[in-house]
């Protein structure tokens, strides 16, 4: 319904102050979208990018159960393939380097609690990295970690994970501290360390840059450092 104004011109009452109707193309210049059909031809550009995305997800999703399908078929065959000795020894070997790992990290994380000198405790599962002595946390330090990674068939190359158990710190600057082993604990370019998006190169660690300035002066070289 429209009404007249005293100037003898029309309005519609539903429009206001803060329409986004131009006055001065009618009816052609409401922008207002009410269906998905009106919507898809005001933005393509922005619903094929949608859909390729959408596409390239569900893509990757199929890859990756492919992936793990063929990996399970090959070890089905590889047991079935096996004697009934051979697997009961292979379980058995599996099961004691799991317990050999576990046993190894709750020692790491022992020694540390009771490590008489100042060292520092790496929590990889919490993301946390605390300048401990004695049990006593002096500071606790949120880290990040780089990827692990693996070899391919035929390949020479070796394998980088986060390490676990007892390291020692061989070298110390501003910006990281070197550990034995080649693993390096580095200094974010930002305070926070979730706030610097530079990837992190496999198997290293990163904290942010005040945690960096404020433990250097306790850090020197052969300092112990616990991964669990």
């Amino acid at each position: 319904m429209e009404l007249s104004s005293g100037n003898g011109q029309s309005h519609d009452p539903l429009d206001g102050p803060g329409d986004r109707r131009d006055a001065s193309k009618g009816r052609e210049g409401d922008r207002r979208r009410v269906n998905w059909r009106d919507f898809r031809r005001a933005y393509p550009g922005f619903v094929f990018t949608l859909i390729v995305a959408v596409l390239l997800f569900l893509s990757l999703d199929v890859y990756l159960v492919q992936k793990r399908r063929a990996y399970s078929a090959e070890v089905a065959n590889l047991r079935h393939a096996m004697t009934d000795a051979e697997r009961q020894r292979t379980d058995a070997i599996v099961e004691a380097e799991q317990d050999k790992a576990r046993i190894g990290l709750e020692l790491a994380k022992r020694q540390a609690k009771m490590e008489k000198r100042l060292h520092l405790a790496v929590a990889v599962d919490s993301g946390r990295i605390y300048l401990e002595r004695e049990g006593v946390v002096l500071r606790e330090m949120a880290a990040l970690f780089g990827p692990e990674k693996g070899t391919t068939p035929g390949s020479d190359s070796v394998p980088v994970v986060v390490p676990r158990g007892e390291l020692s710190i061989a070298r110390v600057d501003e910006n990281s501290i070197a550990l034995e082993g080649g693993t390096a604990i580095d200094a974010a370019e930002t305070d926070v360390a979730s706030a610097d998006k530079r990837p992190i190169p496999p198997g290293n660690v990163r904290i942010g840059r005040t945690d960096m300035k404020a433990i250097l002066p306790n850090l020197s070289p052969g300092m112990r450092v616990y991964f669990y």
